[in-house]
C-alpha cells in the first residue's frame, strides 16, 4: 500500500490526546455501553470474551492513577503524563496480544486511532455520510432538486445503505444510549454542566463514524473496482452539488470505498513492545 492511501495518524501523546486515547480504551468496559457495541467494529473476539480485556483495562487505569497520586505534575512539560499512558497503553495491548493473540491486539489500537487520531477520516466519514443520503432521498423532500441520481450500480443496495445511514435510526440509537449513559462522575459547576459523561459523547461519534464506514464497506463488497470508480465519481459530484459547504476533497475519493479499512501511516505500539510474545 503506497503511503497516500494509508491512513495518516495525528498522534504526538500530548496531554489531552493521550488522556482521550485511554478514555476510548475504555468504552469495550462500560456496562451500560454494552449493547451498542455490537455497531462499533470492535474485534469480535473482544465482544465475543469482553471480560478479557476488561481486566486489562482496568489494572492499566489503576497503574495510571497511581503513578498520577505519586508524582507531583507541577510544572511537568507537556507531553510528559502522555509519554506513562504511551507506556501503559503499550503494556495493555501486548498483554492483550498475549491472551487473544495479535490480530485482536491489532484491530483495537486500529480502532481507537480510527476513530480519535484521524481527523481525516473523521472528516470523511462525516462527508460520505451526507452524500450517501442524498443517493435515496425523497422527491418530496426540499433537497431533491439538489439529488444527483446515483450510479444504477447503487441502486439494489440502497436500501441496505439508507439503513445504515439513515438520519432517524441515528437519532433511535442516540436516544437509546442517552437514557442509559451516566452523569459525568464528578461535580459541575453550572456553566460547563454536561447531562451525560464524556464517554457518551464519544461513543455517540463512535456509532456515527461506524455506520458509515459499514455502509463504505458493504458498497465494497458488492461491486467491482470499475462500478467502484462510478460510485466514488458520482459521490464527487453529489457533494459538490448539495450545498455550497459541500467539500468532495473531503470523500478522499475511494480511499474508504475498501473491504478493509487501510493501514495506518505509522507503525504499531506492538511493533516497539518487548512484552508482546504471541505469534
Amino acid at each position: 500500500m503506497t503511503k497516500q492511501n494509508c491512513l495518516k495518524l495525528k498522534l504526538s501523546w500530548k496531554d489531552i490526546e493521550s488522556r482521550i486515547y485511554l478514555r476510548a480504551l475504555s468504552l469495550p468496559t462500560l456496562p451500560w455501553a454494552a449493547p451498542f457495541l455490537p455497531l462499533v467494529g470492535l474485534p469480535n473476539a473482544l465482544l465475543e470474551q469482553p471480560c478479557i480485556w476488561e481486566s486489562i483495562y482496568t489494572q492499566a487505569f489503576i497503574e495510571h492513577e497511581t503513578h498520577n497520586r505519586m508524582r507531583d505534575w507541577t510544572g511537568s512539560p507537556d507531553g510528559e503524563r502522555g509519554e506513562l499512558r504511551r507506556q501503559i497503553v503499550t503494556k495493555a495491548l501486548s498483554l492483550l496480544a498475549q491472551q487473544m493473540g495479535r490480530n485482536v491486539a491489532i484491530d483495537l489500537e486500529k480502532w481507537v486511532r480510527f476513530h480519535e487520531c484521524c481527523p481525516e477520516a473523521e472528516r470523511a466519514m462525516t462527508e460520505w455520510q451526507i452524500t450517501l443520503r442524498y443517493a435515496y432521498i425523497s422527491p418530496k423532500s426540499r433537497r431533491y432538486p439538489r439529488k444527483v441520481p446515483p450510479p444504477a450500480v447503487l441502486e439494489p443496495i440502497l436500501p441496505e445503505i439508507s439503513e445504515l445511514v439513515a438520519l432517524a435510526r441515528r437519532t433511535e440509537i442516540k436516544d437509546a444510549l442517552k437514557r442509559v449513559a451516566p452523569p459525568p462522575p464528578y461535580e459541575q459547576i453550572p456553566y460547563e454542566y454536561m447531562e451525560h459523561c464524556y464517554e457518551e459523547l464519544m461513543l455517540s461519534q463512535v456509532i456515527d463514524r461506524s455506520l458509515t464506514l459499514k455502509a463504505l464497506q458493504t458498497i465494497a463488497s458488492k461491486l467491482n473496482d470499475t462500478e467502484l470508480s462510478e460510485v466514488a465519481m458520482w459521490a464527487e459530484i453529489q457533494a459538490r452539488t448539495m450545498s455550497r459547504y459541500g467539500k468532495p476533497e473531503n470523500l478522499c475519493g475511494d480511499k474508504y470505498l475498501q473491504v478493509e479499512l487501510p493501514s495506518f501511516d505509522v507503525p504499531s505500539l506492538l511493533d516497539f513492545s518487548t512484552l508482546d510474545e504471541s505469534a
